[in-house]
């Protein structure tokens, strides 16, 4: 759906992104929940369950084509690691969630977000594309909205219009994942490119939908220096940058951004390009699935040019040394 709530304009070939076609309710179940999430499934017509699930991922974000034949019902428990978008693409579900209650259609899409249960009641022929988003990013990308760290659950209203003003601002940043294949293709291989697309769905969500985060930002007592230099780092912490580059955007001098960053963040802004690094190659040694993945390689990767620092500083970090991380993912995969 686009800003005026006709369908997106879906450039990639969803058939060839095809996990599952079946009628099997153990086999739909197993499915969907290894995409999104565990969850409760009801097909009142046990024969007439049917599903249709396509999905495309990048990084911390995947889209989800879920289709279900029958009338349906999901009772979840709270998401807990992940916020869902979902965009209706024909049919009609009610959703209910936080308190709220929404008939979700091609009109009307719903954010669940990830601390409380939901229900979905979803008519026969309910058709939805699901945008996931991981709540690290989420939360990341509201940090650097609100300019300081919250403890606070970062929710969002249920409900966004596809008509509305608040869609024209989210519907470009889910085009951007599902445009084309070539794209989605390239950008799959790039984990610098996938962390720009991550940060740009996340702060599309932030910017488009109310939430807690829009609360927080009023209340916000850092300088935009800080915010802004914050908002450039976790866009752009996998490359090369400098903190001069870091100044350069937020237009300020080096002198003031590290006189910013120490007293509103307690960090320097170079420290905080360390760990959104250091938690990306722990992310990726703990989830590889390639028996030839290696520290150097993923540390390179995500901008580590001087392999013995980058050793001390994961050990000083997660108490283990890099190599051994990714030692356990090997064995235990193969277990």
């Amino acid at each position: 759906m686009s800003a005026t709530g006709r369908p997106l304009d879906i450039g990639i070939d969803l058939d060839r992104h095809t996990l599952l076609r079946s009628s099997d309710r153990d086999e739909i179940l197993a499915a969907v929940s290894g995409v999104l999430r565990p969850h409760g499934f009801r097909a009142p017509d046990r024969s007439g369950a049917s599903c249709l699930l396509q999905h495309v991922s990048v990084g911390e974000v995947s889209a989800t084509r879920l289709r279900y034949g029958q009338r349906a019902v999901i009772d979840s428990e709270p998401l807990r690691v992940c916020y869902l978008v979902s965009l209706p693409l024909a049919g009609s579900a009610t959703y209910r969630h936080g308190g709220q209650t929404v008939t979700a259609d091609p009109r009307t899409a719903t954010v669940l977000s990830p601390h409380e249960p939901f229900r979905i009641d979803m008519g026969s022929g309910y058709d939805q594309l699901i945008v996931r988003i991981d709540r690290r990013v989420m939360e990341r990308a509201r940090d650097a909205r609100v300019g300081a760290p919250d403890e606070e659950p970062l929710r969002f209203k249920l409900a966004i219009g596809t008509g509305s003003a608040q869609w024209s601002v989210w519907a470009p940043a889910v085009q951007a994942l599902l445009g084309s294949d070539e794209f989605l293709t390239r950008v799959q291989r790039s984990p610098r490119m996938g962390v720009h697309l991550e940060w740009l769905l996340a702060s599309a969500l932030l910017e488009a939908q109310p939430s807690t985060a829009a609360d927080a930002a009023g209340d916000a007592a850092s300088p935009l220096f800080v915010r802004r230099a914050e908002e450039y780092i976790h866009a752009r912490f996998a490359e090369p940058i400098t903190v001069s580059d870091i100044a350069d955007h937020a237009r300020i001098s080096t002198r003031s951004l590290y006189a910013g960053f120490k007293e509103h963040r307690g960090v320097s802004p170079m420290a905080l390009v360390r760990r959104l690094r250091l938690e990306r190659v722990r992310h990726e040694l703990l989830t590889t699935t390639s028996g030839t993945a290696t520290v150097t390689e993923i540390a390179f990767r995500w901008g580590f040019g001087h392999l013995g620092e980058f050793s001390a500083a994961y050990r000083q970090r997660f108490g283990e040394t890099p190599s051994a991380t990714l030692s356990r993912t090997v064995r235990d995969g193969m277990g």
